[in-house]
């Protein structure tokens, strides 16, 4: 290949690529206004758009303004209220900083602004395209500012095709104000799309009422205040965390903001979700809202365009802070006070004549009877008793049930600890089934089946026909169930209402975040708990946030059948295992779960004979 030297010139329209830095997306336009609107001391923000922004985005806050002759030099790039060096990075308490907001929005749109100062009578308006300054003059207004973004992208149509449907875009903006009204809940936020409002959390509440305005009551009532503060090195913590009742599918729900900023941080993240260890089930993430505080000196909060991200000078020494502090409130909150509830002692629960003291006493001898006896016993065999009830002596000793015999270890020195295994072939960590038969190939040998894996394969399968022929079966609920939801889910679902219910979801909007649930999949067995319907909607929600429902179709149906199969622990019978075995043979895959992890694994009889080296 033959290379030719090419003169370097200045790129055309820079501006405009270098704009997608920061504008993504309409939400993007809205995080960054919403910052300015807080950095000028607003106490009231109210967020307009249109189309999910892409036509309209409206934001009009009562702050402090921007004067007449520093109003064009806002929408150049690198200029600021808000620092004048890079030394002033070690000290930022704003939420913008870099300048780059207002010039990278004006070069992608059309943008009116609006805007006085209490030390002007009369306020200005400015009109800008593509970047371009088209006018300007006085205009009587209130104090404060009032900024349009319209036709986003309109001038980059390259940029404006990839822009997602409407109701994935508004998802994204709803997310933000969410995150903002949870971080600034003293403020009074109004966000309205197409006349329609989706949220309103009213001036001067408490994090915990604001968690109420924007996921309902009954989060609410789930989570726990926690607060500490150390002066040397200063930290200051606080905030709501979720009991485990509420744990989430992702870690996407919860909200963590250092010195007031929304950040994504995996250091903390993760610091958090170990702190919960032991109190969640397994791929669940505990549902928090955490505020810190620390010295700006040790923050980082300049390494991506969109602020979302932050590094740390002492990384570990902050993750063991966070992690400490946590976990000494998990062990005080949900571990120590949770005790209480599930306490073993149930003598206040037996009826004083329901046993006599005797009798005790006689089962007790038995019982140690039978201790002394039982190293002779495995030795000798016993005849099986079909009742597992000690019924007769034979040759002076005690019969033994069979799930007694099989639940001792054998034990002796320099010899593994061994027991036998159920009659059902479930091994004791109730995952796992052994079987025999005989393969594709006629070999003879055993078949290990993954009891969770078969089952969601099983319901897949069954979930994907009655969609693709729309013959769900589903059962009406006696009592139909209210549900409440966050103003996200309530977007998606609202806009899939026909698809959800084609897995067997009948809901209705009853109006604001409210939704009817009148039916549910027969595959749900029984009326769920309403708490695991929210998690099932708030779930698929996030599966389906940034595509179309066709085409996270599969991987929805793979949760539902993932969510009600028979789990890891379920103790299962000789008829549960044999139905379960006929319906995973009638399956068109019977050898991977909806995610691909085999089902049945095979081991030859010819294979275990060259492993005991019975075969030359």
């Amino acid at each position: 290949m033959i290379v030719k030297y090419a003169k370097i010139r200045k790129i055309l329209d820079a501006e405009k690529i270098a704009a997608g830095e920061v504008v993504e997306r309409p939400a993007n336009i809205v995080k960054e206004l919403i910052e300015n609107s807080i950095d000028a001391g607003a106490k009231e923000i109210r967020v307009i758009v249109r189309k999910a922004g892409k036509t309209l985005i409206q934001v009009i806050d009562d702050g402090l303004g921007i004067s007449p002759e520093d109003i064009e030099v806002a929408f150049e790039r690198h200029t600021s209220s808000k620092i004048r060096s890079i030394e002033d990075l070690d000290t930022l308490s704003t939420l913008g900083f870099r300048g780059e907001a207002l010039a990278s929005i004006a070069a992608v749109s059309q943008v009116e602004i609006i805007s006085r100062t209490s030390q002007n009578e009369r306020g200005v308006q400015l009109n800008i395209e593509g970047g371009k300054v088209i006018s300007k003059k006085e205009v009587s207004c209130q104090v404060g500012t009032n900024i349009k973004v319209k036709k986003i992208f309109y001038n980059i149509p390259a940029r404006q095709k990839f822009l997602k449907k409407d109701s994935t875009e508004l998802s994204h903006i709803t997310d933000f104000m969410q995150r903002y009204s949870l971080a600034f809940p003293k403020l009074h936020f109004i966000y309205r799309h197409n006349d329609l409002d989706i949220l309103n959390c009213p001036v001067n509440n408490d994090v915990k009422t604001t968690v109420f305005h924007i996921y309902g009551r009954k989060i609410a009532k789930f989570m726990e205040s926690v607060e500490y503060i150390e002066k040397d090195p200063f930290i200051k913590m606080y905030g709501l965390l979720g009991h485990p009742q509420i744990a989430k599918k992702s870690r996407n729900y919860s909200s963590l903001f250092i010195n007031n900023r929304y950040v994504i941080s995996d250091v903390l993240f993760r610091a958090i979700k170990e702190a919960y260890e032991g109190t969640l089930m397994i791929n669940k993430y505990p549902f928090f809202v955490l505020f810190l505080e620390l010295d700006p000196m040790v923050l980082d909060f300049n390494v991506h365009p969109k602020k979302l991200h932050v590094r740390f000078e002492k990384e570990e020494a902050l993750y063991n802070k966070v992690y400490n502090i946590i976990r000494g409130f998990i062990e005080e909150k949900f571990i120590d006070k949770e005790a209480k509830y599930i306490s073993t002692e149930l003598d206040g629960f037996i009826p004083k004549n329901e046993r006599e003291l005797g009798d005790i006493e006689e089962s007790l001898e038995e019982i140690q009877e039978i201790l002394e006896d039982e190293k002779e016993v495995i030795v000798d065999g016993v005849q099986l008793d079909l009742m597992d009830q000690v019924v007769e002596k034979k040759f002076g000793k005690k019969s033994l049930p069979d799930s007694y015999i099989r639940g001792k270890y054998i034990t002796s020195n320099d010899f593994p600890k061994i027991r036998l295994i159920s009659y059902t072939g479930q091994l004791q960590n109730k995952i796992y089934i052994v079987l025999e038969g005989v393969n594709e190939n006629n070999e003879e040998g055993i078949f290990i089946l993954d009891q969770h894996a078969a089952s969601e394969r099983i319901k897949k399968e069954n979930l994907l026909n009655a969609y693709d022929n729309a013959k769900v079966s589903k059962q009406k609920l006696i009592q139909p169930l209210k549900i409440d939801v966050s103003p996200s889910d309530k977007i998606f679902l609202e806009d899939n209402l026909n698809e959800v219910k084609k897995i067997g979801f009948d809901f209705e909007h009853f109006g604001g975040n409210t939704f009817i649930l009148r039916e549910i999949p027969t595959i749900m067995n029984k009326l769920p708990d309403i708490n695991i319907i929210k998690e099932i909607i708030s779930d698929i929600t996030e599966i389906g946030k940034d595509k179309s429902f066709k085409e996270v179709k599969e991987e929805i149906i793979n949760y539902l059948a993932c969510h009600k199969s028979i789990r890891g622990g379920d103790d299962l019978s000789l008829n549960d295992i044999r139905n379960l075995l006929i319906d995973l043979a009638a399956c068109k895959d019977s050898y991977h779960c909806a995610h691909g992890r085999p089902t049945l694994r095979f081991l030859s009889y010819n294979e275990l004979d060259k492993l005991f080296k019975r075969t030359g």
